[in-house]
């Protein structure tokens, strides 16, 4: 196996940043984001415009452009991850704590592992795996299943919390579809063409909803707008590169670490500029829940099947 290329220190250090603390960060900044702008409106302006800042960074760089069905297949990546993963992010922290959603969307692992193990081409999965997967998935139960230890003492409707969970599903589902479907050569290009798709497919869907009936762009806060450039550029663009940079220079059980880092940057964020209380019961099931991960990510590759998570706005790589 041919050795992985080798960067310097310090933008290996920056890169773990980006995908630790600003993916850790969104959030937290997506709650800001929707006071004021409808949420199906902000995600498609956020995919959209972050779409088309790679795909002209992608052509001034010279990458070659998507042929035939190659456009058919990077949309639906797109539609399937950032589209409905981060829209199911940002439904669920309009109704629950943004730490808490970071934690169910730390479920991705398992989904992917789950669907593996279930596939056409399934192996077994290894103990360690195993155990993650158990583990992981009674994390979550204790987390959405209300009356499990008496009555359910958190703050949040517990129907919202599988929103979130579904939109892991969808994540993982087009993860692993997306590295048998042909798709273009360049990262920058096949995720510009996604992210692209996904915001053009939320923008028409707000409007049919009637997000835009009544809605004022003079009247929403400056923070809202702020927030949702952070998202676009940083969340979206930013991170995502750094997310390639590790990929081509870092080990994947390495870079997946950013799938039990965020839920603690994300807990950590929410208590201390929003006061988001999280209860005994959802801390215990956050330590099982990402505990699982950890085994999930740690497992050798064959037993893992599905290969390292993937994160905010960046489809699964092909093998």
């Amino acid at each position: 196996m041919p050795d992985r290329p080798r960067g310097s220190r310090a933008l290996v250090l920056l890169a773990f940043a980006s995908i630790w603390f600003v993916w850790g960060s969104t959030f937290l900044v997506i709650r800001y984001a929707i006071d004021g702008i409808p949420p199906f409106l902000m995600c498609g302006m956020r995919l959209f415009s972050a779409g088309l800042v790679l795909l002209v960074w992608a052509r001034l760089r010279g990458d070659a452009w998507p042929r035939g069905r190659e456009w058919v297949n990077a949309s639906l990546v797109g539609i399937l991850l950032p589209g409905v993963g981060n829209t199911a992010v940002t439904l669920g922290v309009a109704h629950l704590p943004s730490g808490l959603v970071a934690l169910l969307v730390a479920s991705i692992p398992l989904w992917m592992g789950l669907l593996s193990a279930l596939g056409p081409t399934a192996e077994p999965p290894g103990r360690q795996a195993l155990l993650g997967l158990s583990l992981g998935f009674a994390g979550i139960a204790l987390l959405i299943g209300p009356g499990l230890f008496g009555s359910h003492q958190d703050r949040f409707e517990p129907l919202w919390t599988l929103v979130p969970v579904a939109g892991s599903l969808s994540w993982a589902w087009g993860s692993l579809w997306s590295r048998r479907a042909q798709q273009p050569r360049s990262p920058l290009v096949s995720t510009g063409v996604g992210l692209t798709a996904a915001g053009l497919v939320l923008l028409v869907l707000s409007a049919t909803r009637g997000e835009l009936a009544g809605w004022s762009p003079a009247a929403v806060p400056a923070r809202a707008w702020i927030s949702t450039g952070y998202l676009s550029v940083f969340g979206s663009v930013l991170a995502f590169t750094g997310y390639l940079y590790l990929l081509a220079r870092v080990e994947p059980a390495k870079v997946a670490t950013y799938a039990f880092v965020n839920p603690i940057v994300a807990m950590a964020l929410g208590l201390v500029f929003a006061g988001e209380m999280l209860s005994g019961r959802t801390l215990l099931a956050a330590a099982i829940v990402l505990a699982a991960v950890w085994l999930i990510t740690t497992a050798p590759p064959a037993a893992r099947g599905a290969g390292i998570p993937v994160g905010e706005g960046a489809p699964a790589r092909r093998a």
